[in-house]
């Protein structure tokens, strides 16, 4: 196991000192390449079909270059993808995968490729005018990647003559806290259209097509409308940036990505694994002097799958610059170009400091799986979409209510209490992901491909989505995520990933797997054991006994697990005071999933409700996040377990403990 340990250790984790070298001498032969990224939005442009969409400058940008059909960020959420842009990493194998959590990197073991470009004489910057500088890596970057970050000035024109440049610009105005927040027709909607440019008010919400998965009502018509207007609006200002390069007499000598950092913000697309979380739309344009590097010739579209994995070693291999061991994607141009992939994976796990709702996605050509590992935990219960959308909420939510929904479908299931533990797709017939076919017996062969897929890169890719957040950070204390989850002592994957498949039988035949689980000398698979029984609920009655004993474990996921189980056996008596101690647990991650778990549990926890405030106090691991989560939390807690107490937030009690208990 040493030996293994130490080989494994060298692989993943060698050293970068000679791997920053050039293949071509610095600033000759080597071309601009500027990213423009445009934040929460799915393929939805003319060039790609949408037939919604008002995007003259990027149809038109489309023809004059290549457009990939299949380009899908590593994760619905922007700053674990953004990381992974950075780095060439998986977010699960570097820790990064918390949205806007804080965690470290160590710059000797893994890189940002534009500090790579730097060592190799490019220029680079992160924002500039008509545009917005993004730093959202869960990282502080400590291998300064940038010469510039943000200003008022074009930022390619600060650089020395001839020398060449990589920039980014990020163009905000189609993230989704710019749409759907307020209830059609209410005084603060009317401003914000007031607000708007009058040349992206161009949809008409009556007119405006609605997706499947997606009821067709008044809110929901008015925020496609919005989205739409948004992009339109984003087309505008990307225009703007190609003329100011244009003007500058460099278009000719750079080649231009633009692509989304994730899908559309509306729900049921961003921090879901469904196809509208991480497919985004990558268009790449490339001048005359550099058309030998494009796969195809410009107005051309590929198949290709590209993953947000492959993005830093394609920029390397486009400026000639020597590709390191760390990162783990394949280039798609250049020449160390690879062969085209035959899958893509993505995760989704907790998004900040909401629900911890581990999910896993693996896409083909053809088909799309998804593996939840928190089936017990419905699709809906995650906050921060319940925040940025509640009037189309309420009104999908009152339309399943009525049964007005297409039964069995995506639209219809959303708001039930649990999730399948698989999902599959056709995503060839089926683009919409409306129809489940894990359940086919026509799709076995495919499910079980897929599904071994799945298994394959979590082991391979030390996956550490498999730990609950406090272990992540108390496990890699002493020197970084990357680090730790190398380590099989620290980060047993494969016994992980076993215990997870036993919890999710949700089978009471597996009780006493279970049980044993429960007795395991890893606090992390002991949790799996009560995840495991949790899950069960009502049906986890036989092993009372069991969960009583956990309720004294040494691991706090453990006895918080324990304890909400047992609220869901009617046996809330000796399972609060626990709770109730949790709140004051010197982890702020632990006050802050105790305060979810007594949302789940609903009226049963009143007497935890005189002792909420203990979970505000100062502690340990209270910068983990960059927004402090607790004060909504505790707004929501009274909201689901007090009848009587006003919901602070746009939440409701039905949000956690819906009529549907399915």
């Amino acid at each position: 196991m040493k030996h293994t340990f130490t080989l494994l250790t060298a692989l993943l984790l060698a050293p970068l000192a000679k791997l920053c070298a050039t293949d071509k001498p610095a600033g000759q032969g080597q071309p601009n390449i500027l990213w423009i990224t445009a934040e929460d939005i799915c393929p939805n442009l003319g060039c790609y079909g949408d037939p919604d969409a008002v995007t003259p400058n990027l149809d038109r940008f489309a023809v004059e270059g290549v457009r990939y059909q299949n380009c899908f960020s590593v994760h619905p959420c922007c700053s674990p993808s953004r990381s992974t842009l950075a780095t060439g990493v998986y977010p699960t194998r570097l820790g990064t995968f918390q949205h806007r959590g804080k965690m470290w990197v160590d710059p000797g073991l893994v890189q940002c490729f534009p500090a790579l470009l730097k060592s190799a004489g490019y220029y680079t910057f992160n924002g500039s005018r008509g545009g917005t500088a993004k730093l959202d890596y869960n990282f502080e970057p400590k291998d300064k990647p940038w010469d510039k970050i943000g200003s008022k000035d074009i930022e390619w024109r600060q650089r020395a003559a001839g020398q060449p440049f990589f920039g980014q610009i990020n163009l905000a105005c189609t993230h989704q806290s710019q749409y759907g927040q307020r209830p059609p027709g209410s005084e603060k909607d009317a401003k914000a259209k007031r607000a708007r440019p009058a040349a992206a008010r161009v949809h008409d919400p009556a007119k405006v097509r609605v997706p499947p998965y997606h009821p067709d009502t008044t809110a929901v018509r008015e925020i496609w409308a919005a989205y739409h207007d948004r992009i339109t609006q984003m087309d505008g200002q990307f225009a703007a940036l190609l003329k100011m390069l244009a003007d500058d007499g460099l278009a000719d000598d750079t080649i231009v990505l633009f692509f989304g950092d994730n899908g559309h913000g509306i729900p049921g697309g961003k921090v879901w694994l469904w196809d509208q979380g991480p497919h985004v739309p990558l268009i790449i344009r490339f001048p005359k002097k550099w058309a030998h590097l494009a796969p195809s010739a410009p107005g051309s579209a590929t198949d290709r799958l590209v993953s947000f994995l492959d993005f830093a070693p394609t920029m390397l291999s486009l400026a000639g610059v020597t590709i390191p061991g760390s990162m783990q994607g394949s280039a798609f141009l250049g020449p160390k170009a690879g062969a085209p992939r035959q899958y893509l994976f993505a995760a989704r796990d907790f998004h900040d400091s909401a629900d911890f709702d581990t999910s896993r996605m693996v896409r083909d050509a053809r088909f799309h799986y998804i593996r939840n590992f928190m089936p017990h935990i419905g699709w809906d219960a995650i906050q921060y979409s319940w925040q940025q959308a509640p009037h189309m909420l309420d009104e999908w939510r009152q339309a399943a209510a009525a049964g007005k929904l297409k039964a069995d479908t995506r639209q219809a299931c959303f708001f039930r209490r649990t999730k399948p533990v698989e999902e599959l797709y056709d995503a060839a017939n089926d683009p919409a992901q409306m129809h489940n076919l894990a359940g086919d017996p026509q799709h076995k062969e495919t499910l079980e491909r897929l599904r071994a897929e799945c298994e394959r890169w979590m082991v391979e890719n030390r996956d550490l989505g498999l730990l609950s957040q406090y272990e992540l950070y108390v496990r890699s204390a002493k020197d970084s995520p990357l680090q730790m989850g190398a380590d099989p002592a620290r980060n047993p994957i494969r016994q992980l990933l076993d215990a997870a498949n036993m919890a999710n039988r949700r089978d009471p035949a597996a009780i006493p797997q279970l049980r044993e689980l429960l007795k395991a000398d890893d606090a992390a698979i002991r949790r799996w054991g009560a995840i495991g029984l949790l899950a069960l609920r009502d049906k986890a009655a036989p092993a009372a006994e069991t969960l009583l004993a956990a309720l004294k474990d040494s691991s706090p996921d453990v006895r918080l697990t324990a304890a909400e189980a047992l609220c869901g056996l009617g046996q809330a008596e000796p399972a609060l005071p626990v709770l109730i101690a949790l709140l004051a647990h010197e982890s702020r991650i632990i006050r802050n999933e105790t305060l979810l778990a007594l949302c789940r549990i609903g009226p049963a926890a009143k007497p935890a409700l005189a002792h909420l405030d203990k979970a505000r106090t100062p502690s340990q691991h209270q910068g983990v996040w960059s927004h402090d989560n607790i004060p909504e939390l505790i707004a929501l807690v009274r909201a689901c377990v007090d009848d009587t107490a006003p919901a602070k937030l746009k939440l409701t009690r039905e949000k956690y403990l819906p009529k549907d208990k399915g």
